[in-house]
């Protein structure tokens, strides 16, 4: 596997997201409001479009007419082109979890950086 030191842990605030190259590959960090960073492939699998320039937010979910649970604050990525949204933790889609998905990198903070493993 190889690592790759992506940024300082400071660099990226809750919430924020930022697109780095590594080797071929258009990767997406985020920084999720709960402190924890994931990597997820800066492509869409519909159509190809570039994932880092979409809207990171949580999803909603309904269990029953009338109800709308919002859930994950900041842990899905929508595609900016059809809204096709996928969690930025395990890279399925919201709405077909066993069929669409986007390959994500294992993410640690060591000391103050922020390292992928590819």
């Amino acid at each position: 596997m190889q690592r790759t030191v992506l940024c300082q842990k400071d660099e990226l605030l809750l919430g924020d997201k930022k697109v780095y190259q590594v080797s071929r590959l258009s990767i997406l960090l985020v920084r999720k409001e709960d402190e924890n960073f994931c990597a997820v492939r800066n492509a869409c699998p519909h159509q190809g479009a570039e994932l880092g320039k979409g809207v990171l937010r949580g999803g909603a979910n309904s269990k029953a007419v009338k109800e709308v649970c919002y859930e994950k604050p900041g842990g899905f990525i929508y595609c900016p082109w059809h809204h096709w949204s996928f969690d930025v933790e395990t890279g399925c889609s919201m709405h077909d979890p066993e069929n669409t998905k986007i390959r994500t990198y294992e993410v640690k903070v060591e000391g103050n950086e922020v390292v992928i493993y590819s």
